[in-house]
């Protein structure tokens, strides 16, 4: 008693979807700019501004935006996925190394850490 069975999202819905936004972008642009008092020949050249401005925004994105981007999430990937009881004990190796060295022993701010596992 009233609970909705949820549809499951296909990707015809999901293109349905889309079409439905774009034609709600499009209208707004032609509200914004009064698009339909053009001449067919202004609203060609309009419309190609429009269709540069988003190719070229796509293509700045494509090339010079999405690498750095994957290079973030893969090196925080990288970082979280690490086991810290294996760094924990290189870590451990390293403060005995520094410990031992000829120039005495130096303070290490990890040293704390690898001692308390």
């Amino acid at each position: 008693m009233g609970q909705q069975s949820k549809k499951p999202i296909t990707v015809t819905r999901k293109l349905e979807a889309f079409r439905r936004w774009a034609k709600l972008k499009q209208y707004q642009i032609e509200v914004t700019y009064a698009v339909n008092t053009y001449t067919p020949l202004e609203k060609v050249f309009f419309y190609s501004l429009v269709l540069a401005l988003f190719a070229l925004s796509a293509t700045g994105f494509a090339f010079y935006l999405f690498p750095p981007i994957v290079n973030l999430v893969c090196c925080a990937w990288n970082l979280l996925s690490h086991d810290v009881p294996l760094i924990a004990s290189h870590i451990g190796a390293a403060n005995k190394m520094v410990r031992e060295s000829p120039n005495g022993p130096v303070a290490s701010p990890l040293e704390s850490y690898a001692m308390s596992l």
